[in-house]
């Protein structure tokens, strides 16, 4: 039986492993706190994120160090931001056979996170998990689609792991690009959210969201990668999601980003926001030339302290042009 170790129990963590806890025997789910440790193994519960929700008795929990080798696929999903720190804690020097990257968002220096897995880790295969996927309705048991991008066999096998759950895997070849829309569409989502916090109506969202998928598409042509896959789970599907409710965490942001000024005094303080984490450095990881990406530029522009009213009115009054 396959050994799986899910790093992270968040509330996305803690999702993943339960679900595949239900139908697998071994699974572990390392978490930084002794105290969730303690909870998992003990109470089968992680209150701090799913308050009335029993998990799988098959779930165990670890803390502390730990040995790679004992797994057979590792699942990332801690924020990108602290991926530099816990590797070189946790990770380096041991052999990882199947690393599956599931965080959206770059490092604390601005790089991608399979970059950087491949250049200080001993990993034999790197897979990147995304799509649109609120934590709590997946622990619920609710149908959700996700892509797996890897080489041509592994994602193959690493999707039978989710085979009878209600995660169906749609598979893909394209690991940058899955990586890298799942980091743009949350600088998006903070966008969307300062939309809300404006009150500009429904219409006003959906021409964003239709624009910034433009936007998204032309970054991956730009640089390179497979823009078609803007039609994938891990493009519009994650966009359309992040981009429409507050239980998106970087929509929250962008919306509670205007509502309190002007001081400025948000409840984001312990809460990873991928997006703005992000924002400054997209520029540089993709060589972006901002001038044609109006959108980005205005957001950019507001979460720098710019108003949110004259960047929309400066991107109403643009020249009209062809789609």
């Amino acid at each position: 039986m396959d050994k799986i170790l899910v790093i992270g129990a968040g509330a996305w963590g803690t999702a993943l492993a339960n679900i595949l806890a239900i139908k697998n025997n071994d699974v572990y789910i390392w978490a930084r706190s002794t105290n969730v440790f303690s909870e998992i193994n003990n109470k089968f519960s992680n209150k701090k994120y799913f308050k009335n929700f029993q998990l799988s008795k098959k779930l165990k929990a670890l803390t502390g160090k730990i040995n790679v080798k004992e797994f057979d696929y590792i699942f990332y999903v801690l924020p990108a931001s602290q991926f530099e720190n816990f590797s070189q804690s946790y990770l380096e020097n041991q052999k990882i056979k199947n690393f599956i990257i599931c965080s959206k968002g770059l490092s604390e220096k601005g790089k991608l996170i399979s970059e950087l897995a491949t250049k200080t880790l001993d990993v034999r295969k790197i897979l990147i998990l995304s799509g649109p996927s609120f934590a709590k309705e997946v622990i619920m048991g609710m149908p959700t689609a996700l892509s797996l991008a890897g080489d041509t066999k592994k994602p193959l096998q690493i999707g039978k792991l989710f085979e009878d759950t209600n995660i169906r895997i749609y598979y893909s070849k394209n690991i940058k690009t899955l990586e890298i829309l799942g980091v743009v569409k949350n600088i998006y989502a903070i966008g969307a959210g300062i939309l809300d916090a404006m009150n500009l109506g429904e219409n006003a969202r959906a021409s964003f969201i239709t624009r910034c998928a433009s936007e998204m598409q032309f970054m991956l042509k730009q640089s390179n990668l497979h823009d078609e896959r803007i039609l994938s789970l891990a493009g519009i599907g994650d966009l359309v999601l992040t981009c429409s409710s507050q239980k998106s965490r970087n929509f929250l942001f962008g919306k509670k980003f205007i509502l309190a000024r002007p001081t400025k005094k948000t409840s984001f303080k312990k809460v990873t926001v991928e997006g703005l984490n992000s924002i400054m450095t997209i520029k540089k990881v993709l060589n972006l030339k901002l001038k044609d990406l109006p959108i980005l530029t205005s957001i950019i522009n507001v979460v720098k302290g710019g108003s949110a009213k004259r960047e929309v009115d400066n991107l109403l009054k643009r020249k009209f042009k062809y789609e």
